[in-house]
């Protein structure tokens, strides 16, 4: 037995050379691959090469586990570098996400916690999580959700959005009522839905007369999805944690108790 059979087969060993190139065996042939993976290696011969392709072959064909395992720890160590991308994006955009004058809100007027809520009027699972929202806010009145608009899905949106936020801007009293009404539409929204929910709130004359101030805002709300990595709606963030997606009520629960617990120890020893 060669010394890089008696090194291979140890499992442990076997787990690191197959862990680093896994991935990458799914979608290019062995050969290939080997031969790339070791090219830079001047201690290894063309001969001792092609050994390890012939024991990475074989370790994968006799234990299968061993891409399984090498897959997950691949996706742990991907996972991890999106997490602290994501962390340093959070913080480097914190400005945007918080201290932007002209995005709506709902909650208290003076919070002590807040959360960032990006939203489309037509997205089904945003409609679903509006009530959690909405209990969040009840049972928790020191907390303020900063509403972030984004026209994703279709024309329909897109005018959603330019009518709402216009409201906002030039009677924020009556948003609130009309985002309610916007998000309670059963099916998707198109010019008359918002004719009549306009109607019904006594904001007709935004209807088609877009805020000149509208397009940048939204503009600025779906670049900063883009920056944070953000792909779809609804997407919460919270004390710089992002929740992504349809989640059931006791989730954004506790992540929100989390981050007034986190809060509150910061404060007592400061």
């Amino acid at each position: 037995m060669s010394k890089f059979s008696s090194l291979f087969k140890h499992r442990k060993l076997q787990m690191f050379a197959v862990s680093g190139v896994a991935m990458a065996m799914l979608v290019v042939s062995l050969p290939s691959l080997t031969a790339s993976a070791y090219a830079k290696d001047s201690s290894l011969s063309a001969a001792q090469q092609q050994e390890v392709r012939a024991i990475l072959k074989d370790a994968l064909i006799n234990d299968p586990d061993l891409m399984r395992e090498a897959i997950i720890a691949w996706q742990a160590r991907e996972q991890e570098g999106a997490n602290t991308a994501m962390q340093t994006s959070l913080v480097t955009h914190h400005k945007a996400m918080y201290e932007t004058k002209s995005d709506p809100w709902k909650g208290a007027a003076t919070p002590e916690i807040e959360m960032v809520y990006f939203t489309d009027f037509n997205c089904p699972y945003c409609k679903k999580i509006e009530p959690s929202l909405n209990q969040l806010i009840e049972e928790f009145p020191q907390l303020k959700i900063i509403v972030k608009m984004v026209p994703l899905q279709g024309e329909g949106s897109k005018m959603a959005v330019d009518f709402a936020q216009t409201v906002w801007l030039n009677e924020p009293e009556k948003y609130l009522k009309v985002k309610d009404m916007l998000m309670s539409s059963p099916r998707g929204l198109d010019a008359a839905a918002i004719a009549k929910v306009a109607k019904l709130t006594a904001t007709e004359r935004w209807v088609g007369n877009t805020d000149a101030r509208v397009a940048k805002m939204v503009d600025d709300n779906v670049n900063l999805m883009n920056e944070l990595g953000i792909g779809g709606t609804p997407s919460m963030i919270v004390a710089d944690t992002l929740i992504p997606g349809l989640v059931p009520y006791e989730v954004l629960k506790e992540q929100l108790e989390a981050a007034i617990a986190a809060k509150d120890k910061t404060q007592k020893s400061s």
